[in-house]
Order: structure tokens, then sequence, then C-alpha cells
């Protein structure tokens, strides 16, 4: 399955304690006992469920700078308030690393794409985002320069975090589309290790968690 960033994904619907618990349930299921494999494969459906958490963290920050990265930078022109938006652009720094420190967890070659993708975005663009106090490390880490973010010229900022080709707009695309795959690879790994073990109850929970997620592409 996959989803691009045009789809408009209820990610935060899948997001239930209930939910998790479902899907690692649905992979002890071996009898009276856990196999290695299942332990393994439980591991895996708690970093997949972390990497969707975390891409959706970045995702909502990314989606309300998107939105309201207009009037926050009015709040500039108008007060000299930096405030707000500072703190976004933080948050969005905080979620950018947070989520490659999920995918690298993950270690899959699908999660080694994901982060080459965001990598190239966030390269690509290492010159504008140095303008708005924002450096990119050996680790491929962000980190804020907080005075010289609060030195940075609108213009640049604006071109940052507004339009359909920022910075910003195309990480939000991205995260979308991980946090997408992650719930779909999640689902996938459940339902292949759901065996006879498993009752009509517990199939049907999770048949239903699988229609929402499909529900939720339309």
């Amino acid at each position: 399955m996959r989803v691009t960033g045009s789809n408009s994904l209820l990610m935060t619907g899948l997001s239930t304690e209930a939910d998790n618990d479902t899907l690692l349930n649905a992979l002890k299921k071996d009898g009276n006992s856990a196999s290695k494999t299942n332990r393994a494969l439980e591991k895996r459906a708690k970093e997949y469920s972390d990497v969707k958490n975390a891409a959706s963290d970045l995702q909502a920050v990314t989606s309300y700078l998107s939105e309201y990265g207009e009037e926050l930078l009015n709040q500039i022109l108008e007060n000299n308030d930096r405030s707000a938006l500072n703190d976004k652009i933080k948050s969005f720094v905080s979620g950018y690393n947070n989520l490659l420190d999920q995918l690298e967890d993950l270690d899959t070659s699908k999660a080694d794409r994901y982060m080459d993708e965001l990598k190239s975005i966030i390269s690509g663009q290492s010159e504008l985002l140095s303008k708005a106090g924002i450096a990119l490390d050996s680790k491929n880490r962000l980190s804020v320069d907080e005075e010289k973010l609060s030195q940075a010229d609108t213009e640049d900022l604006k071109k940052l975090i507004t339009g359909e080709n920022s910075v910003v707009s195309k990480v939000a695309d991205r995260s979308m589309y991980i946090g997408a795959n992650a719930v779909a690879d999640q689902y996938v790994d459940a339902c292949s290790n759901y065996n006879s073990a498993g009752t009509s109850v517990e199939f049907a929970q999770m048949t239903n968690l699988i229609g929402s997620y499909l529900d939720s592409l339309s």
C-alpha cells in the first residue's frame, strides 16, 4: 500500500492504545507461548508504531506552519513578536530529528530510503536553513541557533515555511507518506503472523482496524 502526500490521511485515528494493543496481541498468537520469531515481530510492530507516531507529530507541526505561516510572519512585521514562530520552528527541528531516530531504529531498506528522502530535502536547502538559524550536522540532525533565528530575515523565513515548494511543505508530504506506510507495514506484519490460535472476535478487530485504515485513504 502506498500513500502520497496529496492524500488526506487520518493517522491520528489509528494511534490509540487499543489499536496498538490489538496489533501487538495478534503478533503474540502462537498457542500459549511466544516464539523467538513472534518476539521479533512484536518488537518490529513497536518500531513501526514509533515511526508512525513520530511522522504524525512532524506532520502536525509542518501542517500548522503551512497553514498559519503567513499569520506568524505578520506578527513579526506588526508587533516584532517572533516567539510563536520560533517555537514552531524549534518543534519542527525536534520532530524532524525524532523521525530520523525512529527510522534508524526500524533498520529496514524502506526506512533507509525514507531517511535518504528526508535528508535530500534538507541538504538541498541547507543555505536557506542556515539563514534561518538551522544547522545540519554530520549525522544529518538539525539544530537551532536561537540568536540567529531571532534575527532571521522574514523573507527567508517565508521561503522556509510557506508555499508548496517550501522546505516545510516538502517535509510535510514526506512525513505523511512515511507514517502511512509504517501503519500499512505494521498491519501487514500482524496479519501475516495471525494464525488459528486467534479468536473470531480478535480477527474481527483486526479486520476492522485494517478497514479503518483503508477508509482513511479515500
